[in-house]
């Protein structure tokens, strides 16, 4: 039997695939994503946790996570993890331009402007983290 915590309203929460999915376009791309966050409203981690579906053509446009610039897509810095699941996708990050693919990872730290589009002609699946930068005080929590 596991060890128990005091506060008997925690329990194990379970997510099944396309339980959340939505359709977004984010950043100016050229087709919608289909999007899941994973425990968005449930977890108390400093990371977050996505499922990208994109369609061929889709695109994630080009963005950067920056605390205090008036350019970033959000209010605070996030380092990401973009991870190939199913498929191909072309990660260009700061203005280079890589192919990766199923098992393959990209890491994006806070400020570099980067995207995601599925240029070739099936779908592809990846898996986002992202959270606080490496050294900043939420990261320490």
């Amino acid at each position: 039997m596991s060890p128990r915590r005091k506060d008997k309203d925690l329990q194990t929460v379970i997510q099944r695939r396309d339980d959340e999915i939505r359709e977004r376009r984010f950043y100016a791309g050229r087709a919608p994503i289909g999007v899941e966050h994973y425990f968005d409203r449930t977890s108390a981690l400093p990371t977050s946790l996505m499922r990208y579906h994109l369609e061929p053509g889709a695109e994630e446009g080009a963005h950067f996570h920056l605390e205090g610039h008036s350019g970033s897509c959000t209010p605070e810095s996030s380092d990401e993890l973009y991870l190939v699941v199913e498929g191909e996708v072309v990660m260009t990050a700061d203005g280079d331009r890589t192919v990766l693919k199923r098992g393959d990872a990209a890491y994006v730290p806070a400020g570099v402007v980067h995207s995601v589009l599925n240029e070739s002609d099936r779908p592809a699946e990846l898996v986002l983290v992202f959270g606080p930068p490496q050294g900043s005080e939420e990261r320490q929590r």
